[in-house]
């Protein structure tokens, strides 16, 4: 008998031919970033630094300007990359040198939107300053309402919402605020102004025939389920979308304190 074990086959690992991309190789290139995220917004502003504007050609800030334009006049649906060129008078195709899709265009309207605002000054009374800068943050969404609802499609880190983030915070840093809680109160503002948009571009900004309307609902419901809604039924759509945006931003900024460290409660 053979003591020997049986020889095993030998095992080779396998050798995969190195693949270049000029022997035909199809280079497969790297997802691209989601349109308004930070890593595009990255990519955009270097992009941007490298590239000069060619003399009297198409620029962003045109392109911006005619989608602006266009969605306030026929609304956002209207607003396609073919229409557009229509109403620059440029060919479409034109257009993607700039932008390289409709996500990107309104993106990128959205910060062109933004470059509007008419930032104020915080001098003296912060709390002042803030609601001045509300208001007129507010005055812009207003005047834009097919825009509006793209607000929350992507982060707003464009050249001019930066602009306006920069000189807020640095406004409420020189008044004193410690960088945690000034950060808080930049946001919290911000937010507050854009949700009111947002519900004001959905329809929750009733008409006067609207609210009349839900006045009379709530008068029709039964005292003994609802009572306090049937004894207020007027009183609950009295006001109208600017008298309650002007009580919740008052509320908001005479509620806020001032702390001067970061451990501070806001």
């Amino acid at each position: 008998m053979n003591s020997q074990p049986e020889a095993q086959p030998e095992v080779r690992p396998e050798v995969r031919p190195e693949v270049r991309p000029d022997a035909g190789a199809v280079a497969v290139p790297a997802p691209a970033a989601e349109p308004g995220s930070p890593s595009w917004w990255q990519a955009r502003y270097a992009e941007r630094e490298r590239r000069r504007p060619r003399q009297g050609g198409l620029t962003l800030d045109r392109i911006t300007a005619g989608a602006l334009e266009l969605a306030d006049r026929e609304g956002l649906e209207a607003l396609t990359m073919r229409r557009l060129g229509e109403h620059l008078q440029v060919r479409h195709t034109s257009l993607y040198r700039h932008v390289a899709s409709r996500e990107e265009l309104l993106i990128e309207t959205v910060d062109h939107m933004l470059g509007e605002i008419r930032l104020p000054s915080l001098d003296g009374d912060w709390r002042a300053g803030l609601e001045a800068g509300a208001r007129e943050f507010r005055r812009v969404l207003a005047a834009h309402p097919a825009v509006v609802p793209l607000l929350t499609a992507g982060q707003l880190l464009g050249p001019n919402a930066l602009r306006a983030r920069e000189h807020a915070l640095a406004e409420l840093l020189a008044h004193g605020w410690a960088p945690r809680p000034a950060v808080h109160v930049y946001l919290t503002v911000t937010h507050f102004v854009i949700g009111a948009a947002v519900l004001d571009s959905a329809g929750a900004a009733r008409t006067a025939g609207q609210r009349a309307a839900m006045a009379e609902l709530f008068a029709s419901l039964s005292p003994r389920t609802h009572p306090v809604v049937h004894r207020h039924a007027e009183l609950l759509n009295s006001l109208d979308p600017q008298a309650e945006f002007d009580f919740g931003l008052r509320t908001l900024l005479h509620g806020l304190d001032h702390p001067q460290s970061e451990e501070a409660p806001v």
